[in-house]
């Protein structure tokens, strides 16, 4: 677990006026940071859960050295909590009302290394409606001295008396460099953390991910459809909605996202203001559709990709959605 402000990339205002309340002592009881996935929420949190349960904080950042600290490093600190999404076979990764009722217990009880307890709850946005109200009471009533840190890259989703009742704290992406350094931190040489931000959109968990062979599948298959959009027999759709089915929902979420890096590439090719082509390699393979797809066409299908990546969040049948998303696809063709 990360808990050092100093070896965080990115994010400097942002951690700077955490520190500051960390040393006036004005952090509020419950928190929600919000930004796209992979640009530093969780790194940022691990190290606000340090200090808060560091013995001897210095200067805002956990002294490294306490039993506070040290318990932390084992993952053996009593007071510190984490809560995150789990699924079992193909189902969206949920958060339940069991697990925050778990969660409700280890909290009722005195701290027992530190003075506070400190819960993070990861992907915040799935927990499911029950779950949901059934964390708002235990904001709405802590019991102690207890700091909850929410994470979310969709706070829409979540229910409006939660959000009114968490400081909000805005993560931006990651900017190229700082991205660069991120994964060449991770063993990568330069030129490929060069090649893997521009791709990116600012998210280091983004870049990883590209390197992985399925992934690069994914991103594949996102290009040929590009290329064979409005020209599918029905047959065809039905059989493609079939074979991706068995793809988990995770997966069939980033192959729309690649979907969309391709139309949002040509609508920057249309402007031809310069600006960075999320596949500039590719883009001899890029030019050739600017004759398929006519400007105002590309935001429709824009819209169409953000609407069925909402839709995969939710436990839908994948094959009858992506059916459906083949079929509308076919129809802003024509």
């Amino acid at each position: 677990m990360n808990s050092q402000w100093k070896d965080i990339v990115g994010h400097k205002e942002l951690i700077g006026r955490l520190q500051a309340m960390q040393m006036e002592e004005r952090i509020p009881h419950a928190m929600l940071f919000c930004g796209a996935e992979g640009v530093g929420k969780t790194l940022v949190a691990e190290a606000l859960a340090a200090a808060l349960l560091c013995h001897e904080p210095d200067h805002g950042q956990c002294c490294g050295r306490c039993p506070a600290c040290l318990a932390l490093k084992a993952g053996t600190h009593p007071d510190y909590f984490l809560l995150q999404p789990e699924s079992s076979g193909k189902a969206a990764k949920s958060i339940k009302i069991e697990a925050v009722r778990e969660l409700q217990a280890g909290i009722a009880r005195v701290p027992l290394l530190s003075s506070r307890r400190v819960v993070i709850i990861q992907e915040a946005e799935k927990m499911n409606e029950a779950a949901a109200n059934c964390l708002l009471k235990t904001i709405e009533e802590p019991e102690g001295q207890a700091v909850f840190i929410l994470l979310t890259s969709a706070p829409a989703a979540l229910l409006d008396t939660i959000i009114s009742r968490c400081m909000r704290v805005e993560f931006g992406i990651l900017q190229l460099d700082e991205l660069q350094e991120v994964l060449c931190r991770q063993g990568l040489d330069r030129q490929e953390a060069q090649r893997l931000a521009a791709v990116a959109d600012g998210s280091a968990a983004r870049a990883m991910a590209i390197r992985e062979p399925e992934v690069q599948e994914l991103h594949q298959k996102a290009f040929q459809l590009a290329e064979r959009a409005g020209r599918l027999p029905v047959e065809e759709m039905l059989q493609l909605a079939k074979d991706m089915s068995g793809c988990s929902r995770e997966q069939l979420i980033q192959w729309l996202g690649f979907l969309a890096m391709l139309y949002r590439d040509l609508l920057v090719l249309y402007s031809g203001g310069g600006l960075p082509l999320y596949n500039q390699p590719d883009v001899q393979r890029l030019s050739p559709l600017l004759a398929k797809y006519p400007q105002h066409s590309l935001l429709a299908l824009l819209r169409l990709v953000q609407e069925y990546q909402k839709r995969l969040r939710s436990n839908v049948n994948l094959q009858l959605c992506l059916e459906g998303f083949f079929i509308k696809l076919e129809n802003l063709m024509q």
